[in-house]
């Protein structure tokens, strides 16, 4: 894999990929600092959502089954019932509706099940200093430390492990927290901190003092609002890569 000699140009792929995928808010916001924790993240309702991959099963009708990705306005398109809205559903109300139209339809009652394959909301993203920076699946809790090493850990010869930087988005506002990783490492049980989904873990080359004014300087001001908008990328559309 070819590697960046600018640990800028690395973040500033992950960063826009990021923002492309909407989950960074229009405008341009003050950086906080948040305070760490090693709670666990409670795990929220699953609802769906554009960009969430779902299964349709038919007990007795194999040839209905259909796996669908649910496109940016909220829908899906099925056989015989055609557009049907998903989003903001959850999947056992999803199964019901669906129970009912097709019952309607084949005029018998209808075995059915709704299967989430992915959630599109559920990941985060690892750059800078890593072996293979890019975007990590959240299937329940996760931390940090595990988040860089399912991008296959530290780059050993420049990652600066004692400050990694987590940027977190809430209500409008970019939030930075530097964690220092060197003790997990070294086995002395230091405590975990668990990520949020759209989370991005950066693991900097050079030593880090003030992780609000570092976001603001390498984040705030060099994303271009135009470039932003709320949707996945639908097929055949092109995005920027967070690889290097």
């Amino acid at each position: 894999m070819r590697r960046s000699s600018r640990p800028e140009v690395d973040l500033l792929r992950l960063v826009l990929a990021w923002a492309l995928l909407g989950s960074v808010a229009q405008g341009c916001h003050a950086a906080r600092p948040f305070k760490a924790t090693s709670e666990v993240v409670a795990l929220p309702e699953v609802r769906l959502a554009p960009g969430d991959v779902v299964e349709v099963k038919f007990f007795y009708m194999p040839e209905l089954n259909d796996t669908q990705t649910v496109r940016p306005d909220g829908r899906i398109s099925l056989q015989l019932v055609g557009e049907f809205a998903v989003q903001g559903k959850t999947p056992a109300e999803v199964q019901s509706e669906l129970a009912r139209l097709y019952t309607t339809q084949l005029e018998q009652q209808t075995d059915v099940a709704v299967i989430v394959r992915s959630l599109w909301n559920r990941r985060v993203y690892v750059g800078g200093e890593v072996n293979s920076p890019g975007m990590i699946e959240m299937f329940g809790e996760l931390t940090a430390l595990e988040a860089i090493m399912a991008a296959e850990g530290f780059n050993a010869m420049t990652a600066r492990v004692g400050n990694v930087v987590v940027i977190r988005h809430k209500n409008g506002e970019r939030h930075g927290m530097l964690l220092d990783l060197r003790g997990a490492l070294a086995g002395k049980g230091a405590q975990p901190f668990y990520l949020e989904p759209q989370d991005i873990v950066y693991v900097p080359g050079t030593r880090i003092v003030r992780v609000n004014r570092w976001i603001d300087q390498h984040i705030n001001l060099v994303l271009p609002v135009g470039l932003l908008y709320t949707r996945p990328l639908g097929e055949g559309e092109i995005g920027i890569s967070p690889s290097r």
